[in-house]
C-alpha cells in the first residue's frame, strides 16, 4: 500500500488558495490513501470549526474527511501506538539542537509533524509526507543545515548533536508546490492549462507559507517545456 500522509501546512495552503478540490482528482490518480494522523486533524478541523474566522475552512476539510478523500491514520495504525511513536519522534528530534549559552533544548519539531513521521515508520507500505516546513525537512535533506536556520529563526547560538537525527535520513517528503505540480501536469486543475497557470499556482502557496524559492518555481516550470 501506498501512503501520502499530510502535515497541517499544506490542507491549510491549499485551503486559503480555493484549491482543496483539487485532492478528490488527485486522489483518483493515485493508487494509495492519503493519510490524515488526529494531531493534524485537530490543526485542520477540531480547533478552527469553533473559530467564526476559520470555520468554513475547517468544514472544507471535513467534507473531504466524509467522502474518504483523507483516512484516518487510526483506520491503519492503533491510536495508543501511534502516541507511543509520536512522543518518541519529538524526544529525539528535540534532543537535538540546545543553546549554546543556556544549554537549553530547541524545539524544532511539533506534534502534528512528529505524528506524521510516527506514521511513516509504523505503516507497512511505502510512505511519503506532504509538508511544507522547512525546518523539518531538513532533518531528513541536510541536518547539518539546521544549524544556520535554527540561529536566525531564535536569534541565539547553538550547537547540534547530529546523531539523533540520524534516523530522520529515511524519511521521504515532498511540499504543497510538488503536489500542485502533479496536479498540473494530471489535468486535474479545473482551469485553463497553460504556463501563467503554473507560475500562479507556484507562487500562491509560496505567498500562503510553502518553504519554496522563485528559482526552484522557474526549474520547476521548465520542466514542462
Amino acid at each position: 500500500m501506498k501512503y501520502l500522509i499530510f502535515d497541517a501546512g499544506p490542507i491549510i495552503s491549499l485551503t486559503m488558495n480555493g484549491l482543496l478540490p483539487i485532492l478528490e482528482g488527485l486522489k483518483k490518480e493515485f493508487n494509495g490513501e492519503f493519510i490524515l494522523p488526529p494531531q493534524v486533524k485537530k490543526e485542520v478541523v477540531d480547533n478552527p470549526i469553533k473559530i467564526k474566522r476559520y470555520e468554513l475552512e475547517a468544514i472544507k476539510v471535513k467534507n473531504l474527511i466524509n467522502k474518504g478523500i483523507f483516512k484516518s491514520s487510526s483506520d491503519i495504525i492503533p491510536p495508543q501506538k501511534l502516541e507511543k511513536e509520536t512522543s518518541r519522534i519529538l524526544k529525539l528530534a528535540n534532543s537535538a539542537i540546545k543553546s549554546t549559552q543556556t544549554g537549553e533544548k530547541i524545539t524544532i519539531v511539533h506534534k502534528g509533524e512528529a505524528s506524521c513521521l510516527a506514521f511513516s515508520n509504523l505503516c507497512k507500505g511505502d510512505s511519503v509526507i506532504v509538508i511544507d516546513e522547512r525546518t523539518t525537512r531538513l532533518l531528513t535533506e541536510a541536518p547539518e543545515n539546521l544549524k544556520k536556520l535554527i540561529e536566525r529563526k531564535v536569534h541565539l547560538p547553538i550547537k547540534v548533536n547530529l546523531e539523533p537525527l540520524r534516523e530522520f535520513k529515511k524519511f521521504k517528503f515532498i511540499r504543497s508546490a510538488e503536489l500542485l505540480f502533479i496536479a498540473y501536469k494530471k489535468g486535474v486543475i479545473p482551469l485553463k492549462k497553460d504556463k501563467s497557470l503554473l507560475d500562479a499556482l507556484l507562487y500562491s502557496v509560496k505567498f500562503k507559507g510553502t518553504a519554496i524559492s522563485s528559482v526552484e518555481i522557474e526549474e520547476m516550470k521548465k520542466l514542462i517545456n
